[in-house]
């Protein structure tokens, strides 16, 4: 983050601790709201009778829109306040999930889902934002743990709160409570917000590159639309190929035009010349290939388990529990453990285990029927959640290991942009597939309801090999990646650089804070949850 003002006054260390409670509050509602949407896709799939590509878009349209709008909400946070874009991210997000809940059709819940994902890259990029401007270098450890745990824990949180509001149905609600929530916690957050955080901005704020966010996001569309399109129509049609190409040119011309105005000395939203870094590079593949596997089967597994086996929400969620607590634990122990020892080889056996445990789902589907009971699904789910554990922590530090201290943030939101396109492109790509597996001749809606547990179980486990692809093709990205963790980066022993290399290896030692809160928050679910059904 560029150097800001230090005129705010200081505030006291219990406000200091209030503050921070509410900005993690707000980016665990952002990553929950990722994983709650797909326990309660089937109930919202059946109430507004959506079709398949509506579906697509109420996930993929938050995702991508938050991609796109990263980088913005960062530099407007720099140039105009983080406390001030914050608020505004926080209330404009809290409108948005309101109109959510409130959609009485696809199509505005998914313009709904679309504002929501705006307003959250205005919110999310603050938080680390105030959390160093609230805290010393010295001081930051414990509030960056915190962050780092949001992760699994808000992905458990989201597979058992969905299911939990829709079967509690308040006032007949059903679904709308998953956004409503939102409107509670963020209009008792944005007074506490308003009143304890401290105001700054950068004093040098690069300036906002409008062509290029209109060219992206005018590929990323031209890229996307047809994919998720395609699955409402029985064959693929030809303006979709001539979409395709025509997002993949626009792409290009978007690097052009990076490369030209890094020249001129302007301020582009992506320095194409850090790509030339192999590890860099190579790990921006690794991860967007490994989410659009990860994210495109959490959206099918769901309603594989609701509309194929008959599972109602809440049992749908708790079976999926298991694989967020294993995440967990092993993003802990490859973070500490694996990843200082075996360095990309913690990676390359995630993703094996993680294409392993996809394989055996795959498997159970193609002969599953409405018994199949959640036995037949653990061995598939615990083996492919310790795969997506061991890959997890090394993949987010990894790729940033050969990057200079003063490219570490750009390199950085280089990496989470490309997270949020993969997760976009995993629902786009692998949800279609699904959907195509499931149409009648006749079908162009939610006939899935209707569909029999054997088909639907074809369709998933034909996701699912692609999902295996996407996992292989990774692993051979992942030679790319460097052979040993070096936190380090072989700079001169200097008191300066020894700092730097005890926050390295304190950022990657704060995985082992997310096992213990998922286990002691949630570990009850994994003794209740298989014992219900429907």
């Amino acid at each position: 983050m560029p150097a800001t003002s230090t005129a705010a006054p200081p505030i006291s260390p219990r406000a200091r601790t209030v503050a921070l409670l509410v900005i993690l509050l707000a980016a665990f509602m952002d990553l929950m709201d990722v994983t709650i949407l797909y326990v309660v896709l089937p109930s919202i799939q059946t109430d507004l009778r959506a079709g398949p590509s509506a579906v697509e878009w109420m996930s993929s349209g938050y995702t991508l829109a938050l991609a796109l709008g990263l980088i913005i909400g960062a530099r407007a946070g720099d140039r105009l306040g983080h406390k001030r874009v914050f608020l505004a991210g926080m209330a404009g997000f809290v409108v948005a999930s309101a109109l959510c809940g409130a959609s009485v059709t696809p199509g505005m819940l998914v313009f709904a889902r679309v504002l929501q994902g705006l307003f959250a890259a205005a919110m999310v990029p603050q938080v680390l934002s105030q959390i160093q401007l609230m805290y010393t270098p010295a001081e930051r450890g414990p509030a960056m743990a915190t962050y780092s745990a949001l992760v699994p824990l808000a992905a458990a949180m989201g597979t058992v709160l969905g299911p939990v509001l829709v079967v509690w149905d308040l006032a007949g609600a059903g679904w709308r409570l998953v956004f409503f929530v939102n409107v509670l916690v963020g209009l008792v957050a944005m007074p506490v917000a308003w009143r304890l955080l401290p105001e700054a901005r950068a004093t040098h704020a690069a300036r906002l590159d409008l062509a290029g966010v209109g060219i992206s996001t005018a590929g990323l569309l031209l890229l996307l639309y047809p994919l998720i399109t395609a699955a409402d129509r029985p064959q693929w049609p030809g303006w979709a190929t001539a979409s395709v190409i025509a997002g993949l040119a626009v792409l290009a011309g978007f690097v052009v035009h990076q490369r030209r105005l890094a020249s001129r000395g302007g301020d582009p939203l992506l320095r194409i010349g850090l790509l030339a870094i192999r590890s860099l590079s190579g790990g921006l593949v690794v991860q967007l290939l490994f989410l659009a596997a990860i994210i495109g089967f959490f959206l099918v597994f769901m309603q594989f388990l609701q509309l194929g086996l008959g599972y109602g929400p809440l049992a749908a969620g708790l079976t999926l529990l298991p694989w967020s607590v294993v995440v967990a634990v092993m993003a802990g122990l490859s973070a500490a453990v694996l990843l200082p020892r075996f360095g990309r080889l913690t990676v390359q056996a995630g993703l094996v285990l993680n294409a392993a445990g996809f394989a055996l789902l795959a498997v159970t589907a193609t002969s599953a029927t409405p018994s199949t009971g959640w036995a037949a699904l653990l061995p598939g789910i615990l083996v492919g959640a310790v795969g997506m554990g061991l890959a997890t922590s090394p993949l987010a530090v990894l790729p940033l290991t050969d990057l200079e201290p003063a490219d570490a943030g750009t390199g950085s939101g280089l990496f989470n942009t490309t997270s949020h396109l993969g997760a976009a492109i995993g629902v786009a790509v692998i949800g279609t597939v699904f959907f195509a597996g499931l149409r009648p001749p006749d079908a162009t809606t939610a006939v899935q309801t209707a569909t029999p547990a054997r088909h639907v179980g074809d369709a998933f486990a034909m996701s699912l090999w692609l999902g295996i692809g996407l996992l292989v093709t990774a692993l051979a990205a992942g030679f790319l990646l460097p052979r040993h963790y070096r936190p380090d980066h072989a700079e001169p022993e200097t008191p300066k650089s020894r700092n730097r290399a005890t926050q390295r290896h304190e950022r990657v030692t704060h995985g082992l804070n997310w096992y213990r809160i998922v286990l002691v928050g949630l570990g009850p679910g994994l003794v209740i949850g298989p014992g219900i059904r429907g």
